[in-house]
């Protein structure tokens, strides 16, 4: 059974000692994206009400961020998992559909099930920037310049 919990996702999760196969995070399409969703500490509490073999997804399209980097480090800090996605709709009028980027994170790459053997999602690497956390982010590293 799939139910969606609107809301705040650490408000939500950190009320509810229920675990999930699956947790899908898509907050950070507009301008003002939810920083507090992107730390570690966020990451924790995802992890926590999280089921042994469960997936964590970020929907992260963005015109103005690049979230990636973001996330790649929270997973390696974890030591998660993880791969990244971008989707793109060659003819958005058409379809009615538009490009997307996505992220993928879980324990163990086998977690992961068939995305793990996909070519069209790559693994992420990381830097050595800092993790962002409840005490420390820079969104000025994640825009991007054009």
């Amino acid at each position: 059974m799939c139910r969606v919990v609107l809301g705040d996702a650490r408000l939500s999760l950190t009320a509810s000692p229920q675990v999930h196969d699956l947790l899908v995070l898509d907050a950070f399409s507009s301008d003002a994206i939810p920083v507090h969703l992107l730390t570690s500490e966020a990451l924790a509490t995802y992890v926590s009400r999280l089921a042994p073999d469960g997936i964590l997804a970020f929907h992260i399209s963005n015109n103005h961020l690049d979230l990636v980097p973001v996330l790649a480090r929270l997973a390696h800090a974890f030591g998660l998992a993880s791969a990244w996605r971008l989707d793109v709709v060659v003819e958005p009028s058409r379809t009615g559909n538009s490009s997307s980027l996505w992220v993928v994170m879980a324990r163990r790459r086998e977690d992961l099930g068939t995305i793990a053997a996909d070519q069209r999602w790559k693994v992420l690497g990381s830097d050595a920037r800092p993790v962002w956390s409840d005490d420390f982010s820079n969104i000025w590293t994640a825009i991007r310049w054009r």
